[in-house]
């Protein structure tokens, strides 16, 4: 016996019956958050770009073809929604979910909230790399507008959108507003249940702009490279949160002004917000880790005025006061956030951006 024997919610989506018109998701779905997408696949970072990047951090190169923050936004008033799936490799992660990692989730824009919810997740048998799910329950026919979130954290290699024969199909244009962060696997959507929770995406669908995620997992270190990459990106605003990752030791101290005059010396008119690290479970009981924390938020804080007084735009944001109360409450292993901790990362990173940027209105 399996949980799905009693409880249907459980059970796996199986693909619909009857035929539909399969398109690639790069035909007429309007999709968003990467300046990659002219080229085969579904990566954050070209393929010049990760040739570019892979000498000084194969990291980054490698989690640059994994298409977190990337999103299908359309009109349709098909019946149908389904999607087919080729995944670069099977799920195979210890503190995430199947969905989260290789999943993917439909919003749709609800006109009584005012607000796009969630409306179905791409559920499929473990352990496949491919697989085809049905997301829409609508049997009223009208145009509807949607999202459609990508894996956070496995490489698509091909994504095919399924609607009715018959039905219209409208993109919908990525917002001219860009902000870009630069993070770890915090930023990436690392612990998020499903790609729509990631902290990046939820602050997107707020704000009603594009935001791109260029979180590394575990190799988020400052290179001047990476900052000359993003340099060459049309952003209104930069987010830099690296500290989990560079500010374990040395680097940060020693790359944080050279990767902020790089990154300027390509975007000089570009804003750039500076965030301290989040505190973990992990800091609970060990004082080292602490007075680290502690170093870091000082110096960052004395570096970003430093630059202000020599005429940059850059700011600085606490990230130890996004988790207000028990703080080991926000993550699902002591350092990724679950979706709670995403939330309130979202939450903090709103005000903070309204802060550098005025308000921002969808």
């Amino acid at each position: 016996m399996q949980a799905s024997d009693f409880d249907q919610n459980m059970a796996l989506r199986r693909e619909g019956d009857g035929a539909l018109l399969w398109r690639s998701a790069k035909e007429g779905f309007g999709l968003c958050g990467s300046d990659a997408l002219f080229e085969e696949g579904y990566c954050r970072l070209t393929e010049a770009e990760r040739a570019y990047i892979r000498p000084v951090n194969d990291g980054e190169a490698w989690f640059g073809e994994q298409p977190s923050g990337i999103r299908a936004q359309f009109e349709t008033d098909s019946l149908r929604i389904d999607v087919r799936v080729r995944l670069a490799g099977p799920f195979d992660m210890t503190n995430m979910t199947q969905t989260g990692q290789c999943g993917m989730d439909l919003y749709v824009y609800d006109e009584e909230m005012g607000d796009y919810v969630l409306h179905e997740v791409a559920r499929y048998p473990f352990p496949d790399r491919e697989y085809t799910v049905p997301l829409l329950h609508f049997t009223e026919r009208k145009m509807r507008r949607y999202l459609l979130y990508f894996p956070l954290y496995r490489a698509v290699e091909r994504c095919e959108i399924g609607l009715e024969p018959s039905a219209s199909l409208r993109p919908i244009s990525c917002a001219p507003l860009r902000i870009g962060i630069y993070g770890t696997s915090i930023t990436q959507g690392c612990s998020a249940s499903r790609p729509g929770m990631a902290y990046t995406n939820i602050l997107s669908r707020r704000l009603g702009c594009e935001v791109l995620n260029f979180g590394f997992s575990g190799v988020a270190f400052m290179e001047r490279e990476m900052a000359e990459l993003l340099g060459e990106r049309k952003l209104d605003l930069l987010i830099v949160d690296t500290e989990p990752n560079a500010g374990v030791d040395e680097r940060l101290r020693d790359r944080a002004e050279d990767f902020l005059r790089a990154f300027l010396a390509g975007s000089p008119t570009t804003r750039v917000l500076l965030f301290s690290r989040v505190l973990f479970a992990l800091d609970r009981y060990d004082g080292a880790r602490r007075e680290l924390c502690a170093f870091y938020r000082d110096f960052l804080r004395k570096l970003c005025t430093r630059m202000r007084r020599s005429g940059a735009a850059v700011y600085f944001a606490d990230g130890g006061r996004i988790f207000p109360g028990n703080y080991t409450e926000y993550t699902a292993d002591g350092v990724h956030p679950s979706d709670a901790g995403m939330i309130a990362i979202a939450n903090t990173y709103q005000r903070e951006i309204a802060r550098v940027m005025g308000k921002i209105s969808k």
